[in-house]
């Protein structure tokens, strides 16, 4: 019998505004309107799709990362990913909505990452005063950047003084991990981003992640 995606919970943020969770079939969904914000972990799209995508491209690319910042946390799908393929990793994860925390604590089993060290705080104030959250520059190996309120990518991320800051974090040669929705309407937009990824960092490549479409998000990646 085809069993349609419930709404288990719905509350309302200063940031993100209406966030519904869906369950199906024992797995969750956090949107915030029509866009997915985070799966259930073992879930197979978020394996197979984007929050896997790049924990398989940090396996590939920097396997023997042992400090990694994710900025925009979510309901914290690639981190359940990320702590089962790099185990020794510690893992920061950073969210601006505590609504969205409680939310990955109640649905998706946060507190269950046991290398995880969480800060409910602003991703542009952690980059642009690290030592105020106990973070020293140069001390990650990967950075990985999901800033999304529903398919807003905040202005901000998109500054040459957030590239800067943020470049501060990573080690030399270290890896940086952009997620953005690549949908036709945001293409040309995402298109100049990369452009202006490269002033900062070097070796600059793109991976297409397909979805309902052959290019519903892309990660934008590069070095220190």
């Amino acid at each position: 019998m085809f069993v349609l995606p419930k709404i288990v919970y719905t509350t309302e943020s200063k940031y993100n505004g209406r966030i519904d969770v869906f369950e199906h079939k024992g797995h969750y969904r956090i949107a915030v309107g029509n866009t997915t914000q985070s799966l259930s972990p073992d879930a197979q799209h978020a394996i197979k799709g984007t929050w896997g995508k790049i924990a398989d491209l940090v396996l590939v690319e920097h396997p023997a990362a042992r400090e990694i910042l994710v900025l925009g946390l979510g309901g914290g799908t690639v981190v359940h990913l990320l702590s089962e393929k790099l185990p020794e990793a510690k893992i920061t994860g950073v969210e601006i909505d505590s609504e969205m925390v409680d939310i990955a604590k109640k649905f998706f089993r946060l507190d269950s990452i046991p290398n995880l060290n969480l800060i409910v705080a602003n991703a542009f104030g952690v980059l642009s005063d690290p030592q105020n959250y106990n973070l020293s520059e140069k001390s990650f190996d990967v950075v990985i950047i999901d800033i999304y309120h529903g398919e807003k990518f905040p202005d901000l991320g998109k500054s040459g003084a957030f590239f800067a800051n943020l470049k501060k974090l990573v080690k030399p040669e270290g890896l940086v991990v952009f997620n953005r929705i690549y949908l036709e309407h945001h293409q040309v937009e995402v298109d100049e981003f990369a452009d202006l990824l490269r002033q900062f960092f070097t070796n600059v490549k793109t991976l297409l992640v397909a979805g309902r479409s052959n290019s519903d998000n892309i990660l934008i990646y590069g070095r220190a």
